[in-house]
């Protein structure tokens, strides 16, 4: 079966459309944000440095990141400076954000990286044991709460608190 011209055009034109309309970031309402971190997120340094991300829904998570049983947020964020995404994790018992990306280089599956846009899909992984994944080394204990992030239909992984730092646990490919 071959297309005619218009076919062809419509075909093309419908692709650009819904490629367009994907990519395209919702703008994050301020009333949106949590009041636990509305401040910092306003003001300061966070607020000279980032911007909030509306690529992902959601924008932000909720969970006890630290184990520490207080609640914690995770930000989906854009450096001001480079435009690289990233997250901001704030936990409440430091009372400060951490950053992963955004210009602030993280451990991804052994490679140092300042942009996190190839993520696109996160939400909160329940504090349990994990699964050994395949060639990933030992498998982490987690101390909370932690963060599945991965590429739609592609790779995943797990951020986590080690105790120090946040880390990434290689869950697929």
């Amino acid at each position: 079966m071959q297309m005619t011209k218009r076919q062809l055009f419509v075909v093309a034109a419908l692709a650009l459309v819904l490629c367009c309309f994907r990519s395209q970031a919702q703008e994050v309402e301020v009333e949106n944000v949590p009041n636990d971190i509305l401040q910092s997120v306003e003001l300061g340094q966070f607020a000279k440095s980032y911007t909030l991300d509306g690529s992902m829904n959601p924008f932000y998570l909720r969970g006890d990141f630290d184990g520490d049983g207080k609640i914690d947020y995770a930000i989906r964020i854009k450096s001001k400076t480079t435009n690289e995404s990233g997250m901001a994790i704030w936990l409440s018992s430091l009372h400060k954000f951490l950053f992963l990306g955004a210009g602030v280089p993280f451990k991804v599956s052994g490679s140092s990286v300042s942009n996190l846009d190839f993520l696109d899909t996160w939400q909160v992984y329940g504090k349990k044991p994990v699964e050994r994944a395949v060639e990933s080394g030992p498998r982490p204990h987690l101390l909370g709460e932690a963060i599945l992030a991965g590429k739609r239909d592609s790779a995943s992984g797990l951020i986590y608190w080690s105790g120090k730092s946040f880390s990434w646990y290689q869950q697929g490919d």
